[in-house]
């Protein structure tokens, strides 16, 4: 399964190919040449490999054929990484000024020229080759002769068998509540529509099929529907036609001839049993979420007498919702029918696993299947031959289900169905998530940026989408196909964090097979050749591997802290994404400028450190920089101003950073600055406030710290009459701190916060430490804020109205001492209907002053 994270670098070495071969730049020795021959190459084998990922393989010369080819791949990408890096550098250092002419004249010499291009032709020439030699080896591994399709040799994945309604089911445990809420939609007669659907959806396994059954089983159900039932297993194939044939096929006494009957035929034979007629279809196992589709079948459906119902099951609330907006979501079984259903398929009387102490045992098991039958049923079904000590019963509760053999209808296979029928460009993203650990709770920002660095994540021609928003679109669509769970929303309708069950992380560790992989410190010298991704615990994996200079990902993840004195990376020189979280470093080594591939660096929550190198400014391809909880950073080096493709940088809890270097509105690429720290006025090194407007990209959300050391003059004068922070057109929240107000006039402070109007459609604004007498009139017209929250404004007295904005869910005022009166819109009284039409949390804390609503 490694293939399937080569998606991304496919995509990677095709678009460096194409981008590279467009660049103005003097490529001598026939280095175009190489490059667009290499394309070609590159262009073939990549769908090929693609094509090999949704096929199973099952030869061991066939299998050792393909890793040689990705192998090749994957150096081809840092070969070709390496040119358009190069590239970048050249443009980003001719653009540097006459400061550094002579160096520029050195370095672009004709001598250094044709050096570099000598050399990388040569590399181009050797990878190409190898590619060539095992391209030719494919008729040895597949057996081919002449131009035999090469695919013909590879057996498609399987699917579903088919499912009936009359199944016979031995251990069916529960779902007597569901069977109940479900047969109260299919009985209850007061629709609109003549024709209702209803959608169960759960994960593979979870119990929709049976629990259809029991429904379309019921005596109730089949008199209500005068025993005009149908059953039509749908599977992975979405043809209308086809399940037109199925359902007049069940329909019809006689079943001949129906299989040579046209559209026509079919739709009159259908007619004749539900035109006018109370009707329940059951459409299990639907895949399709292509709505067009969905549209067409429902015309020939929707001719039954008021009451008749159609019920599907699916795994995906995206095929749900191209039905409908309701759907019944099953959950898991309770702990103790869990429990109960795997004691029966385990043969285990109630005296026998008491008596043996198993039930704690018991109890974990089926906690790590989460209540869905078929793992509950498959790991059974495994401890009636495991033995019955609590030895036994431990090795399935500490075991990775992908690592148990399973048949062909057990949880994995058939979790693996889900998989197969992902989109080619989600497959790599959800893999990559298996380098977490389980329960880990997961931040949608930050697996975007880590898909970025990959590669995994691709726009349209002509989309004006930023990478992150297609991102986050990759993002819910796993998550609409229940690949993550347990999501949390933030007050503007984000989602901040999900988790992924135990089940789906095993079948991630599955898919990903050697390519992503988790090594504890026991094991940490033993990286298989084709690990690329590697989250470890044993920080001892930074003093270097030699073999393993090509990994991709590097993730130490380890419990309680990590002690680094020098943190030196130098020799994973493929990095494109590193994290050491939560640990003491005190030192980064200036060679972490050697990680030249590096687009995502995660440095958060390490205590010790004060100063990033200066020579982080060389990498030049990083897109996310993530410093959050340093809290002993002091300062930003200037250098970081030339990460030209820098995206993200995150400093929320770096407490003592002093200020943002000067010529940080050069970084126009960025998305995501979640803290500004305004910087003293007798510091030149300092970013001043305007270059705030320059970063119009920015969104979510933004902290202006310490905003007491702007002065109304220098925020109103000639340099600054260009400043408007209404430009950050996509931000949604703005937090704006003074620290408090002591050395600043209330009159200097007003000017300041009139100065700082945001977009008005803000969703959210924090004022802190404010000075002033009164808030600014502004506030009233943010007719989209949601939230909003004043603090620590000792001086304030007075609010602008903000009670009939028509968002505002969430109010908090606190320590405002002086604060007497908060202002009611014009001709507003309290009780008036929409007095805060929608505001669902209200504190007031610490308001000694405060005498009403005026």
């Amino acid at each position: 399964m490694a293939e399937v994270v080569l998606g991304g670098v496919v995509e990677s070495v095709t678009g460096h190919l194409v981008s590279l071969i467009s660049q103005e730049i003097r490529l001598a020795c026939g280095v175009r040449a190489e490059l667009e021959k290499l394309q070609t190459t590159v262009s073939v084998i990549g769908g090929m490999l693609r094509e090999a990922d949704k096929r199973r393989v099952e030869a061991e010369d066939v299998k050792e054929w393909l890793k040689k080819l990705k192998e090749l791949f994957y150096d081809a990408d840092d070969l070709l990484d390496d040119f358009s890096t190069e590239v970048l550098r050249r443009r980003r250092v001719m653009v540097g000024g006459k400061r550094i002419l002579n160096e520029v004249s050195i370095f672009f010499s004709f001598s250094n020229q044709l050096f570099y291009a000598i050399k990388m032709a040569h590399r181009v020439k050797e990878i190409r080759g190898r590619i060539d030699a095992i391209w030719n080896d494919r008729h040895a591994c597949f057996h081919l002769e002449g131009n035999s399709n090469l695919m013909g040799s590879l057996e498609e994945n399987q699917t579903r068998s088919e499912t009936y309604s009359f199944e016979p089911e031995m251990y069916v445990v529960g779902r007597d509540k569901e069977k109940k809420e479900v047969m109260e939609f299919l009985l209850n007669p007061d629709f609109e529509e003549s024709v209702s659907i209803v959608p169960i959806v759960g994960v593979g396994g979870q119990g929709k099929t049976t629990l259809a059954r029991k429904v379309f089983n019921d005596d109730k159900v089949k008199e209500y529907f005068e025993m005009r039932l149908i059953w039509v297993c749908v599977s992975t194939s979405f043809s209308v036609k086809d399940i037109l044939r199925k359902i007049v096929r069940e329909c019809s006494p006689n079943k001949e001839g129906i299989a040579n009957l046209d559209m026509n035929e079919l739709r009159k034979k259908l007619g004749e049993w539900i035109n006018g007629k109370k009707y329940l279809l059951v459409l299990d196992d639907v895949w399709n979420d292509n709505r067009s589709k969905w549209l067409e079948l429902q015309g020939f459906l929707m001719s039954g007498a008021k009451g008749s119902k159609i019920l599907v099951t699916t795994r995906s609330t995206r095929v749900a919702e191209t039905m409908t907006r309701k759907f019944y979501k099953l959950s898991g079984l309770p702990s103790d029918e869990s429990l109960s259903l795997l004691m029966q398929m385990a043969m285990k009387e109630e005296h026998e696993w008491k008596n043996q102490n198993l039930e704690k045992i018991a109890r974990e098991i089926v906690k790590k299947c989460a209540g869905i039958p078929l793992a509950i049923k498959t790991i059974g079904r495994l401890l009636v031959f495991s033995g019955s000590t609590e030895e036994d019963w431990l090795n399935f509760k500490d075991n990775d289900l992908s690592l148990i053999n399973q048949e062909e209808d057990d949880i994995m296979p058939t979790l693996k169905l889900s998989y197969d029928f992902l989109p080619s460009h989600l497959k790599p993203c959800f893999a990559y998530c298996s380098l977490f650990p389980q329960d880990y709770e997961l931040e949608p920002r930050e697996l975007v940026y880590l898909w970025m660095a990959h590669g995994f994540i691709n726009k349209s021609l002509g989309s004006k989408k930023t990478l992150e928003e297609v991102g986050y679109d990759y993002f819910r669509e796993l998550l609409s196909r229940s690949f993550f769970q347990d999501m949390q929303v933030d007050l503007y309708g984000d989602i901040m964090s999900c988790r992924m069950h135990d089940l789906m992380h095993d079948l991630a560790r599955f898919v990903a097979g050697e390519s992503c992989i988790t090594i504890d410190s026991s094991h940490a010298k033993m990286f298989p050749e084709g690990a690329r991704h590697v989250t470890t615990n044993d920080q001892n994996v930074l003093n270097g591997f030699e073999r393993d200079r090509r990994m991709r990902s590097l993730f130490l993840m380890v419990e309680g802290s990590i002690d680094i004195a020098v943190l030196d990376v130098s020799c994973f020189r493929s990095l494109r994404a590193l994290r050491i979280c939560g640990g003491h470093i005190k030192v980064i080594s200036r060679s972490i400028a050697k990680l030249k591939h590096l687009r995502s660096l995660d440095l958060s929550k390490n205590d010790g450190f004060r100063y990033l190198p200066n020579s982080i400014s060389k990498l030049c391809n990083l897109e996310s920089l993530n410093l959050t909880g340093c809290r002993d950073l002091k300062e930003l080096p200037s250098g970081i101003t030339k990460l030209v493709n820098l995206r993200q940088l995150r400093v929320r809890g770096c407490y003592n950073l002093r200020d943002m270097p000067r010529g940080i509105g050069k970084l126009t690429n960025l998305q995501m600055l979640d803290v500004f720290v305004v910087g003293e006025k007798l510091n030149r090194n300092a970013a001043e406030l305007n270059e705030l407007s320059k970063l119009t990209g920015l969104r979510e959300k933004l902290t202006i710290q310490s905003l007491e050391r702007v002065e109304s003059s220098s925020i109103s004068s000639e340099v600054n009459a260009s400043f408007s922070m209404e430009k950050l057109a996509d931000l949604q929240c703005l937090r704006l701190c003074w620290r408090y107000f002591r050395d600043v006039s209330a009159s200097n402070g007003e000017e300041v916060l009139e100065k700082l109007r945001p977009h008005r459609y803000l969703k959210g604004l924090r004022i802190e430490g404010y000075g002033g007498a009164r808030l600014p009139s502004w506030v009233s017209q943010l007719h989209r804020l949601v939230d909003i929250e004043i603090k620590q404004c000792q001086g304030c007295r007075q609010l602008p109205p903000v009670d009939q904005l028509p968002s505002l869910k969430r109010i908090f005022l606190v320590a405002l001492r002086d604060l007497e009166h908060i202002e009611l819109s014009k001709g507003g009284t309290m009780s008036q209907s929409n007095f805060f039409p929608s505001l669902e949390e209200i504190k007031l804390y610490r308001l000694p002053k405060f005498k009403g609503w005026d």
